[in-house]
């Protein structure tokens, strides 16, 4: 079997090789001196990543005279590619008795190595007349990759049903189902939520997993379908896989409300001071920070009650005092901000107020109402009292004139 034969087998098992020599202008040897190099294995014949593998190359004398003075050596070398033994191998003389010399050395290809042809090139030199003649060869070794392929393998939120309004902390899981390292992974989501849309969790291993954690404000209600790009690096280099996971939003729930307002006095004049008490409440199922109510009205005093942080069904109450200093109907814009995650949120509110007009010359009125009353009340007494004093006396006097008479008779 011919070298191009086994050149093409070896090509056949994924592992290329290809070694010919190429002599200088002087390669034609004199007399019978004659050297040639053949690769005789590479073993394994696939060369994996970070792999040690064996190249045995063998040097015969092919003319009548012993060569001498006879230098092998490998003078380049792929990046990726590691040899232990020395690349400068020098023999004396090839004599009949030992006509061939076998070169073997112990390589390695490193842990990024990349998969495809890799080209050593080597160079035969030995003496000869008038000048040493010199050849050169090269061997192609194939480096065989694999794939990673990290994919979604499970998709959960906290809450479990997402409502309008949540902060939703998310944890994909991300399995490697390939043959080799995912290596340098990211995760990005392609949300138009607002919050963290990308996640890096370095390596993942064969048929291991990782957790790609975000979270984001659903600041609106419906069914979403979110693209999720995943970047990473296999034996082949960068690669980038997108897949779509589905998020359902539903309507807003109850959150901050305004359940009650209490005016005191609950009918204010124009001049009182009016201590306006709003209870805020908590109807939601999570804790709700750094609650302020703010009422935009046109009086002269407080406008902005802080409350701070209310529970799930708890309520505390934010209060306000002005001076009415006008009257008039009034419709109040009530603002109520809070905090979560993701900065400052709001919510509006109105409430309506009377205040009467100045309560002074009604007073006044109704003071002296009360004492012309009084005065009547004592002038219609008096004037009963003197009338029941005048008829008593008048029966007394008309019962002693008839005494008088039944005296006559």
């Amino acid at each position: 079997m011919n070298q191009t034969i086994k050149l093409i087998n070896l090509l056949l098992l994924i592992t290329a090789i290809t070694l010919t020599g190429i002599p200088t202008a002087n390669a034609d040897y004199s007399g019978n001196v004659c050297v040639n190099a053949e690769l005789r294995e590479i073993r394994p014949v696939s060369i994996g990543i970070d792999e040690e593998f064996i190249l045995g190359v063998n040097l015969e004398s092919c003319g009548s005279k012993a060569p001498k003075d006879i230098t092998f050596e490998i003078i380049s070398l792929p990046p990726d590619i590691m040899v232990t033994e020395s690349m400068v191998t020098r023999i004396p003389e090839l004599t009949y008795s030992s006509s061939q010399r076998y070169l073997t050395y112990h390589m390695r290809t490193t842990p990024d190595a990349k998969p495809g042809p890799h080209l050593i090139k080597m160079k035969l030199t030995y003496a000869n007349t008038p000048i040493p003649t010199t050849k050169y060869y090269e061997a192609k070794v194939w480096v065989i990759g694999e794939n990673a392929e990290p994919r979604i393998s499970s998709v959960k939120t906290d809450p479990e049903y997402i409502y309008q309004g949540d902060t939703v902390d998310l944890r994909l899981g991300i399995e490697n189902f390939g043959k080799t390292k995912a290596k340098s992974v990211s995760v990005n989501l392609d949300h138009n939520f607002k919050g963290i849309k990308a996640s890096t969790i370095g390596t993942i291993g064969v048929n291991a997993s990782q957790t790609a954690l975000f979270k984001f404000k659903a600041d609106r209600s419906g069914e979403f379908q979110i693209p999720v790009i995943i970047e990473y690096e296999d034996d082949y280099g960068k690669q980038v896989d997108e897949y779509d996971i589905r998020i359902t939003v539903l309507d807003k729930k109850g959150n901050l409300n305004l359940a009650s307002v209490k005016v005191n006095p609950v009918l204010p004049y124009e001049g009182d001071t009016v201590e306006l008490t709003m209870r805020i409440e908590n109807s939601g199922d999570r804790t709700i920070n750094s609650i302020r109510v703010y009422t935009d009205h046109p009086f002269k005093g407080l406008k902005e009650s802080f409350i701070g942080t209310l529970s799930s069904n708890e309520d505390g109450p934010a209060v306000i005092t002005f001076i009415a200093d006008r009257s008039g109907e009034y419709e109040i814009p009530v603002t109520i901000t809070y905090s979560d995650d993701f900065g400052e949120e709001q919510i509006e509110r109105k409430i309506n107020l009377i205040v009467l007009e100045s309560s002074s010359n009604t007073g006044t009125v109704i003071t002296i109402l009360l004492i012309l009353m009084i005065i009547g009340g004592l002038v219609y007494n008096n004037y009963r009292t003197k009338k029941s004093k005048d008829e008593v006396i008048k029966q007394l006097m008309e019962g002693s004139g008839n005494s008088v008479n039944n005296r006559k008779q």
